[in-house]
């Protein structure tokens, strides 16, 4: 019995020393990603998954890597492994959807964000809304993009692009004069503009060589469209 019970503490602190040294890894690996250091974080979040294939923030780190890198198949792959391992990890569910949505499987994302929503403790809430309209109004689907919109900026008014794709549903659905003014409440709202139409019109025009607003070309030309009203 004693040899067993020496046995099992020698098993419980190899488990944790593994677990330590490869939280150790995982932590410079996101320090080198938030320097927006890349392959050395990449090089580290390996090491960490080496130590312990089931550090699931390792796993999640590897996977916004391999998002960097524009490799979304495998960025999918790796977090969906970490929410199997632990199904409530909301972060990884969130960026989980954000993958789907580059991969245009927009079905796939609002099931994710629903995932992460799904958890009381989550607190991007106002974002996951935010992904889960953007990928209805993907859809097609645009009273419940209206919808999750309208949730997002509940959560967070500032969220500046909630109330440009706002004003883009509200022309999809005809409702004109609602895209007008939301889309002006947006530029007074944006600390850029400070309710400028002109200077945001000129950037507008500009990002369609530029991309100095990060919106797709069809995008652009509706919001552009929408200020003549």
């Amino acid at each position: 019995m004693i040899v067993i019970l020496s046995l099992s503490a020698c098993m419980s602190e190899e488990r944790i020393r593994q677990v330590n040294e490869s939280d150790f890894y995982k932590d410079i690996g996101y320090a080198y990603y938030i320097e927006r250091n890349y392959q050395l974080a990449y090089a580290e979040f390996h090491k960490a998954l080496q130590v312990d294939p089931n550090n699931k923030e390792a796993l999640q780190g590897l996977a916004l890597v391999y998002m960097e890198f524009q490799e979304f198949e495998r960025a999918r792959d790796l977090f969906l492994k970490a929410v199997s391992i632990d199904s409530e990890y909301a972060d990884a569910w969130f960026n989980l959807g954000v993958c789907y949505q580059r991969l245009n499987q927009y079905n796939e994302a609002i099931q994710a964000f629903q995932k992460a929503l799904s958890n009381p403790l989550f607190v991007m809430q106002d974002r996951a809304y935010f992904g889960i309209g953007i990928s209805y109004y993907k859809l097609g689907k645009y009273n419940e993009a209206k919808e999750s919109f309208e949730k997002a900026l509940t959560r967070n008014v500032l969220l500046i692009p909630a109330h440009f794709y706002l004003s883009l549903n509200y022309q999809k659905l005809g409702l004109y004069s609602e895209a007008s003014k939301t889309l002006k409440k947006a530029v007074k709202l944006d600390q850029t503009y400070k309710g400028d139409i002109e200077k945001f019109a000129k950037d507008l025009k500009e990002s369609l060589s530029n991309r100095k607003i990060d919106l797709p070309q069809e995008d652009i030309l509706d919001l552009l469209e929408i200020l003549k009203y």
